[in-house]
């Protein structure tokens, strides 16, 4: 028997396709799902846009002595854990500014009851009997429902809702397709004249819930690296069934676990405050060890960064990225002073005279003082503050691109020199 497991993710609403990924010890797919098991909630219509992804690991009935071996189900987790991170941090490397994690913040998985089950994430629970199988069950009957021969769903409200959500359905469709004839004179936006016009315009991406449903059937078995759509289809030929388009990963490498850890922490913070600090806790954890690698004495922590960045990068490689970020008048601003909330300023970047590591690491090391530290004086005087929740998330923003660019090359280059 085939084992699937499904994990949730954070900042993966708004996909809108099927990612396949492959190389490592097993496959993963991520696909758009609708959370919860929506009962009383369930819509007759879904965006794709709005709906949230989730992992899909599966082993076939021919592949299940591959699961990792395992003391208990929280040391799987964590093995799952980890090649889930080494492949979104190719994904993320592709895509630094989609927040896509395993770190997950908002929990959408339980662990379900045995006679009642959770719907509406949890916040339902519906009574759950298997009538047709189990036969401990003598009898289950109301007024429609005359015995137990006659609850086709065990999960026995789905023997009502069944019925009401496809006439919700039906009525909906119905509705979306409904036209008015509309005369108007003088009207601000149509003018003057006869229209025929529909009443709605759905967006693209918009699925009926039978098709949202059907999302629970992708499975890495249909999917190779040359995949470039998915045919969803629960296998029979319906007008419910729909394309999904399909991008592919081919991973090879495994990286340090701390180091995903801190990097992902910056990829599910949503300031730009948070983000900086977990960011710079990849380059930290190389300050020792990179100096001496270089052959270097590093006294201070302005000194070690600066060995870091020489580590990871080169002067041309360094300037050509930096060069390359198309953000509105990124140049421009970096090349300004940050005044902090407080009034001291971080001296701008300076890219014109050369020395493009040294004054990046000075730069990085400058907002870090900053963001750290919430001394309103140092030594008597007035010190720079990035202060979260204010306008200096703004100016943090700035040196994101640079630093999370530097944590990919550092974990990169980790791996090559333990390797």
């Amino acid at each position: 028997m085939a084992i699937t497991y499904e994990y949730a993710l954070t900042g993966a609403k708004g996909l809108s396709r099927v990612l396949y990924f492959e190389g490592l010890e097993f496959p993963i797919v991520i696909t758009p799902t609708i959370h919860g098991k929506p009962l009383l909630t369930t819509q007759a219509y879904y965006y794709l846009e709005q709906l949230e992804s989730v992992v899909r690991i599966r082993f076939e009935n021919k592949e299940t002595d591959n699961v990792p071996p395992h003391n208990s189900k929280k040391e799987l987790e964590r093995k799952f854990e980890s090649i889930i991170d080494n492949y979104l941090f190719e994904f993320s490397k592709k895509y630094p500014a989609l927040g896509i994690t395993s770190k997950i913040v908002d929990f959408k998985y339980w662990h379900d009851g045995y006679t009642y089950q959770g719907y509406d994430e949890n916040l339902t629970l519906s009574l759950t009997l298997d009538t047709m199988n189990d036969t401990s069950i003598i009898d289950v009957n109301n007024e429609e429902f005359i015995n137990k021969d006659h609850w086709y769903n065990w999960n026995l409200i789905a023997n009502y809702t069944d019925e009401y959500i496809e006439k919700y359905i039906s009525s909906m469709s119905h509705v979306i397709r409904k036209e008015a004839d509309v005369t108007v004179d003088d009207h601000e936006e149509l003018g003057t004249g006869n229209y025929h016009l529909s009443l709605l315009k759905p967006g693209k991406g918009l699925l009926n819930y039978h098709q949202a449903c059907m999302l629970e059937v992708i499975a890495k078995y249909q999917l190779t690296l040359e995949s470039e759509n998915i045919y969803v289809s629960r296998g029979t030929s319906s007008d419910y069934n729909f394309y999904l388009p399909v991008e592919t990963f081919k991973v090879d490498k495994l990286y340090d676990s701390d180091l995903l850890s801190y990097y992902f922490a910056g990829v599910r913070e949503q300031l730009p405050i948070s983000k900086f600090r977990c960011f710079y806790n990849v380059l930290e954890y190389l300050f020792e060890a990179v100096p001496v690698d270089l052959g270097r004495t590093a006294r201070t922590e302005r000194e070690q960064i600066f060995c870091v960045v020489q580590w990871v990068t080169t002067e041309a490689e360094l300037t050509n990225f930096i060069s390359s970020c198309v953000a509105d008048n990124y140049q421009g601003e970096i090349q300004k002073d940050l005044v902090s909330k407080s009034g001291v300023s971080i001296t701008s970047l300076e890219l014109n005279t050369g020395g493009a590591m040294s004054e990046v690491a000075r730069w990085l090391y400058d907002i870090r003082c900053a963001c750290m530290h919430s001394k309103k004086k140092y030594r008597g005087n007035a010190s720079a503050r990035l202060v979260p929740y204010s306008d200096d998330e703004d100016l943090v923003e700035l040196a994101i691109p640079i630093i999370q660019k530097l944590s990919i090359l550092c974990i990169e280059k980790d791996r090559e020199f333990n390797s």
